[in-house]
């Protein structure tokens, strides 16, 4: 699943899902790639996060390799695609040098129907144009907290506009493979 992939990571438990956060970005940090976390979490939060799973985030920021990029949660829920894509990518890597890998996601709000519409809408424009981002890009959603009522289509939206799927309900239980597998013959 490495390169330029466009991968979901469907969790229950957050504990284990910052396992394969940490796991996705130490991979790349190792490789010499400039990794970006965005999120409308505080960047304090999600360093404490990746501190504690092994990642020396301040030795990795003070090489530009790592850095948290803050998506206010006002904004994060009314972009525009794909200019808003392209536009938080250029400002989340300023200073740094290719190949990026993204972690993160950019709507906050998948507890309800409209949120998780403008979610779908987001991540297919940028599924659609991703080859253009040129890196690897890992978007999380936990599945207890997508809007219920129509949780299955959700997921079915979030699995059609990505290339992998890592599921992690457990940490020896995680399971990832292509979304390709999943498509129905015709």
């Amino acid at each position: 699943m490495e390169g330029n992939n466009h991968i979901v990571l469907l969790y229950d438990s957050q504990k284990y899902a910052y396992l394969i956060i940490a796991r996705y970005l130490l991979n790349g940090l190792k490789k010499g790639e400039s990794c970006i976390f965005f999120t409308s979490d505080e960047p304090e939060a999600i360093e404490e996060r990746l501190s504690a799973e092994g990642i020396d985030v301040n030795s990795y920021r003070q090489e530009n390799t790592l850095r948290i990029h803050h998506i206010d949660r006002s904004y994060a829920n009314r972009l525009d695609a794909p200019s808003s894509l392209k536009r938080i990518r250029e400002e989340a890597t300023i200073g740094m040098k290719p190949p990026y890998r993204f972690i993160g996601r950019t709507i906050t709000d998948t507890g309800s129907k409209e949120g998780m519409k403008l979610g779908l809408v987001i991540e297919r424009t940028g599924h659609e144009h991703f080859y253009d981002f040129d890196c690897s890009q890992m978007c999380y959603y936990d599945i207890s907290e997508i809007e219920q009522s129509q949780r299955n289509e959700w997921i079915k939206g979030l699995l059609k506009n990505h290339h992998h799927v890592v599921y992690a309900s457990e940490p020896d239980r995680a399971v990832a493979f292509e979304t390709m597998l999943l498509e129905d013959e015709e």
